[in-house]
This record gives structure tokens, sequence and C-alpha cells, in this order.
């Protein structure tokens, strides 16, 4: 069987958990002896994994992200043109890559499989935009669930997802829920000398990670812990603001920041850090993921801090496997941050429980999971 996988996210280098998943459906695909094609961002090459790649420039998001994700949908419809006729499934991650497929479908006789890890327009809906994308956003928001309906099946990664869509209109008996998972196989729990001092952030700052209101808490850390440091960890269009805050604040020099990094290469700062934080808002677009840092913190033997969300308080426990705080709360954040510096026992047995928790959560099970699901035939 012919199959195209594709989505929206950088997979060469691999940036952010929808490519890691993304890569790993492609990989499944293949060794299953389908013919896989992927087509993303690959920065140029023509193979990942022993599959052959055709690639195309990443949204960039700065200006517009509507706009440039129509620009993204242009050139990805070209490719997809290519190989339609001769193709029997699209797998897709995320709506950004997935807008002209319910287009094709009255003249292709391809299955449409959705992957959503995100639902991208509510955060348009939730966030600061600029006039145009405030316009806009009411009928982005009707075109991504219409996307989502479009598809054959909907993989989703939490049940808070699944009841949004079901309420959206699309059937429940066509979404399926999956949970992220990390390679823990590839993460080392180890720590460095003076990690137990350190609290990272990994992951891109965009405006939806919050990572504001980690800067904004690291003064009453400092006041209490002036040995403490502070990483973050990523790239993202918040970043220079992220970084003139904590200038305002008078802690820059109690950071450590980077540009985006290739998956593996930010990963080996987790051994730098003991916390782990997840500073999200708890907005509608928040509440229903679980984000792959969460699984990655674990995996890495981090303590991992987050806001209060739904979809992560269905994989976690307070107290057990992570510390949760009161959404957008910066003094209750900083408390959580500074006790767990305190007390080597607590910070020791909320990791241990994380490392216990994350091995239910690995692509052994998660991939082939999605596939089953991708390769059922049955439209309900």
């Amino acid at each position: 069987m012919r199959v195209i996988v594709s989505t929206h996210d950088s997979m060469a280098p691999i940036k952010g958990g929808g490519a890691l998943r993304t890569l790993k459906c492609a990989e499944e695909f293949k060794r299953r002896g389908h013919d896989v094609i992927i087509i993303a961002p690959t920065d140029g090459i023509g193979e990942l994994s022993g599959i052959k790649t055709h690639w195309l420039r990443a949204p960039n998001k700065q200006r517009s992200q509507i706009l440039s994700s129509i620009k993204f949908n242009a050139r990805l419809l070209r490719k997809f043109l290519q190989f339609a006729g001769s193709t029997d499934l699209i797998f897709v991650h995320n709506t950004i890559a997935a807008a002209t497929i319910p287009f094709l479908r009255p003249f292709f006789r391809f299955r449409f499989i959705l992957d959503v890890t995100d639902v991208h327009a509510e955060y348009l809906a939730a966030a600061k935009c600029n006039f145009i994308e405030r316009l806009a956003t009411p009928l982005v928001l009707w075109i991504e669930y219409w996307i989502i309906g479009s598809a054959d099946k909907v993989v989703v990664v939490t049940r808070a997802m699944r009841d949004l869509l079901v309420a959206k209109g699309i059937p429940a008996a066509r979404i399926s829920v999956v949970y992220d998972a990390a390679e823990i196989d590839q993460i080392s729990p180890e720590k460095d000398p003076g990690a137990e001092k350190a609290v990272l952030h990994l992951g891109t700052v965009d405006r939806q990670h919050g990572v504001d209101l980690f800067v904004r808490a690291v003064p009453y850390v400092a006041a209490k812990h002036p040995e403490a440091k502070f990483l973050i960890v990523g790239g993202g269009r918040e970043l220079p603001n992220v970084m003139a805050l904590a200038r305002e604040l008078g802690v820059y020099d109690k950071f450590l920041f980077t540009d985006y990094l290739p998956c593996e290469k930010a990963r080996e700062y987790m051994r730098s850090a003991a916390i782990g934080v997840i500073p999200r808002l708890d907005t509608l677009p928040n509440r229903i993921v679980t984000t792959l840092k969460i699984y990655e913190y674990w995996a890495g033997g981090l303590v991992a801090v987050s806001s209060f969300m739904s979809g992560i308080a269905e994989i976690a426990e307070d107290g057990r496997d992570i510390m949760f705080f009161p959404s957008g709360d910066t003094r209750a954040m900083a408390d959580t941050i500074s006790r767990l510096l305190e007390d080597r026992e607590l910070r020791e047995r909320i990791a241990a429980g994380g490392l216990a928790t994350v091995k239910k959560y690995t692509w052994a099970g998660t991939t082939p999971a999605i596939i089953d699901i991708a390769l059922a035939d049955d439209r309900s």
C-alpha cells in the first residue's frame, strides 16, 4: 500500500514532539511493509530512516500564522498532487499540513487519517494576535474543525481533546485517544554535578507556552536560592521578549538561553537540571494537550512542575509524579520550585515517580497503536 506521511513540523533536524511522533509513525508504516513517502520540512534531506522524503520549507509564522500556513499549504498541495492518484492512505500530523486534503478527496480514492496533538486555531482564539488574525479567527476555527471532521479516523492525545471534538460535532466512534510517549532508551536520567540547583524549560518558546510566567517566578526563587540556575532551551517567536523580560527583572544573569536545537542536542540539557517546568496558562488549547516535554522530563529524571491542566492530569498525579500549581500564579510556581530545591527527599521521590510513570508511555506501545487505527478500514 502506498502511504504519504506529512506534517508542518521540521523533521530534519527534528524540532518538537510532533515531528518525532510523525517520524515514528512513518517508520512503523514502513516496518509493516508499506511503500511510504514523507512530505514535510526536512532541510533538504532526501531520506529519513530509509524512507524517501519530498521536502519543503516549514511555515515560519513570524508575521502571520494564517498567511504563513496558507503559503505552506500552497507548496504542499503541489507535492500532494504528484502522488495523490497512486496513494492509498494519507497520514497527516495536525491540521496545518492538512488544509488541502478535503478538497482533493472528491477526485482521489485515498483514505485520510489525521493525528491531532494541537488544535491550532484555538491558540489564535486564546492569544494576542494582529488585527487580521482577530478578524479571521472565527473562520479559521470553523475550517480547522471542518478539516478534522473530514478525516476517516482522528487520533488525539487526551480524552479532553476527544470530548472537545465530540462537542464540535465529530462522531465519537471516529476518534481514538493515543497518548504521547518518550524515547526512554535514548534519554538518560543521570545527572551532572550541580544539576540539583538548576531548573529547566525545554522546548519552543511561543505565546502558548507561558515562559514569561517562569521568568517572573525567578526573582522570588533567586531571593531564597541565589545559587540556583535557570535554563531556557529552545527558540521561538517569544524568546526575544522572554530575554528582555529577564533583563527588566534583573535576573538575566541567572539564565542560560539557547536558540532552536536539534532534538538530541536539546535533550542533553536535561542532565544539567533537576526540575523541569511547564508554565502554560490554563486556556482551552493548553487544557486539552499534554505536551511532549512532560514525558521527556520524566524520562530524564526531572521533577515536573506544571500549572494544573486537565489533559496533563489524565496521565499525572500531584505529589506522585508531578507538582501542580494553580495556573498563572507566579508566587505559587516560585514556592513550588523553592520547596523542591530545598527538599532533596521530595525531589527524588517525585522524580522516581515520573520514571515509573513514563514506562507506560513509550513509542514501542504508542506508535503501533496509532498505526493500527490508521490501517483499520472501517469508517464509523
